[in-house]
C-alpha cells in the first residue's frame, strides 16, 4: 500500500517542486491534482521515476466548465479525453471522473443531469479503456458536487457504466458528511475502492477531528481493500480549497501530513 499527497493541498505546482515535497515528507506517491494543460506528461513521469515516488492518480484540479451555464456534454468529452490523453502517456494512471458533475448543473432537473453524468462517463470510460487507462470516481459530499454524494450511489453509477474499468475513490472527510455510518459504508464498498482519502472531520491531519482513522483502517482491511491511500488536508484557517499560502500555514501542513502518515502506518503495527 502507497502513501500519497492529493497534490493541490499543498500549494505549490511546479512538477519538481511537488515531487521534492512528496519526498521530504516521508511519501510513497502523489495523486497530481493539476492541469494537464500546465504540465508535459513524459517529463513528469520521468521526474517522478527519478525521485522513486509513484503516481496514484490523474485527479483534475480545472475539470468544470469555465461556465457552467453553457456547459455541453461535448465539451465535456472533448475535455475529459484530453485528460485521459495525459494520463496515458504518463503511464497508463488512472483518472478521476466526479468533476464530470460539473458539467450538469445547467441541466433543467436531477434526472436530466444524471442522464447527462451518466453518458459522459460512459463515453470517457470506454476511451480510457482503449487507451489502458483506469478510471476512478470520488463521492464529494453535497456542499462541493452536485450529484454521487454517497458510495452506494457511485456502486450504482459504476453499474451502469459496466465492465471492470471504473472504481471508487472513498474519501473519510465527505463520508463524515453524507454517510450515515461510514465505516459501514467502508465494510461494504472495501473491495471496490481503488483509494482511500485521508481528512479528518474538519478537513485537517488524523487526530485534528473526530474521525477513528483505526477502526476506518481495521474496516478496509477487513474487507478487501487492496488499493493506496492519499492524504488531502485543508487547515482549520483557509477555505475548504484553499491550499497554504504562507510559510508558517506551510510548515504546519507538513507536520499534520506527517504525521496522518506515520499514524496510518502505525495501524498496521498494531494489527499484529
Amino acid at each position: 500500500m502507497k502513501i500519497a499527497v492529493v497534490t493541490w493541498t499543498l500549494g505549490i505546482t511546479a512538477p519538481e517542486q511537488v515531487l521534492a515535497k512528496a519526498v521530504a515528507l516521508g511519501l510513497d506517491a502523489i495523486q497530481y491534482s493539476g492541469d494537464h494543460r500546465d504540465v508535459c506528461p513524459v517529463n513528469l513521469r520521468e521526474q517522478a521515476r527519478q525521485a522513486g515516488i509513484a503516481i496514484l492518480a490523474v485527479d483534475p484540479i480545472n475539470g468544470g466548465p469555465q461556465d457552467p451555464a453553457q456547459a455541453t456534454p461535448e465539451d465535456a468529452l472533448a475535455y475529459y479525453r484530453k485528460v485521459v490523453d495525459f494520463a496515458a502517456a504518463l503511464g497508463n494512471v488512472p483518472v478521476t471522473l466526479q468533476g464530470l458533475s460539473l458539467w450538469t448543473r445547467n441541466c433543467p432537473d436531477t434526472a436530466s443531469a444524471r442522464a447527462r453524468l451518466l453518458a459522459c462517463c460512459k463515453a470517457i470510460d470506454a476511451y480510457a479503456q482503449a487507451r489502458g487507462v483506469p478510471t476512478l470516481y470520488e463521492p464529494c459530499n453535497h456542499f462541493e458536487l452536485p450529484l454521487i454524494n454517497t458510495a452506494a450511489q457511485c456502486r450504482a453509477l459504476i453499474r451502469e457504466v459496466g465492465g471492470e474499468n471504473l472504481r471508487m475513490v472513498l474519501d473519510s472527510f465527505h463520508m463524515n458528511i453524507n454517510e450515515p455510518d461510514p465505516l459501514q459504508t467502508l465494510r461494504d464498498h472495501a473491495g471496490l475502492t481503488a483509494i482511500y482519502h485521508i481528512s479528518d472531520s474538519g478537513r485537517g491531519g488524523i487526530g485534528s477531528g473526530h474521525i477513528d482513522f483505526q477502526a476506518q483502517h481495521q474496516a478496509l482491511m477487513a474487507n478487501g481493500f487492496a488499493g493506496d491511500v492519499s492524504i488531502e488536508l485543508v487547515l482549520p484557517q483557509l477555505l475548504p480549497g484553499q491550499s497554504p499560502v504562507s510559510e508558517a500555514d506551510m510548515l504546519v501542513l507538513d507536520a499534520q501530513v506527517r504525521d496522518s502518515a506515520r499514524s496510518w502506518r502505525g495501524y498496521f503495527t498494531a494489527m499484529r
